[in-house]
């Protein structure tokens, strides 16, 4: 892959020109038809004297009928604003090959949506749901509905040992159900 690089700013370190161009390889090895890269960087003075940096990064890819991918960044220094660019187009060289390699199978799940489960059919049972019971303290069981922001939550008392059902009411309150065996 070939990189241009574009010194605007008067002052790029060499470091700063290796590194693009490490990245940039990378961009090879997500998608083996980028052809070349141009990296651009230019100083830009704000009205109260401040300066930034512009990174401007575009992507050829071999092929026909293949956009230009492009992106622009600033940053306060070169490095910011070449990492940020960097990402905008990794992700759209990402984008692109995904679209690619779908478009040739013969059930693209970009075209295809799948299939909803077939309706299963009502039975006089209930389902049955197993789960495994943590002993737990009633502190703890409210933090973990609270964190769940589920209408109730199922535990064993670590105290008693006995099944209990912290749940939340429609005022916003919680409960504990503590059931009694007679």
């Amino acid at each position: 892959m070939k990189v241009v690089l574009n010194d605007r700013t008067d002052g790029l370190k060499p470091e700063l020109k290796d590194y693009a161009q490490r990245k940039l390889a990378r961009l090879e090895r997500h998608f083996g038809k980028v052809a070349d890269a141009e990296v651009d960087f230019s100083e830009e003075r704000k009205r109260f004297g401040l300066g930034t940096i512009v990174c401007r990064i575009t992507v050829h890819v071999s092929g026909r009928r293949t956009p230009v991918l492009s992106a622009h960044e600033r940053g306060v220094d070169a490095q910011a604003a070449l990492d940020l660019a960097l990402d905008k187009i990794d992700r759209q060289v990402m984008k692109l090959k995904e679209k690619r390699t779908h478009r040739h199978l013969e059930a693209s799940p970009l075209r295809i949506p799948e299939p909803e489960e077939p309706a299963r059919p009502r039975s006089s049972e209930p389902e049955r749901i197993r789960m495994k019971l943590l002993p737990e303290s009633i502190d703890q069981a409210i933090a973990e509905l609270e964190s769940d922001g589920q209408t109730f939550h199922v535990f064993l008392d670590e105290f008693s040992g006995g099944i209990q059902i912290a749940f939340r009411r429609a005022d916003g309150t919680v409960a504990i159900l503590e059931p009694v065996i007679p």
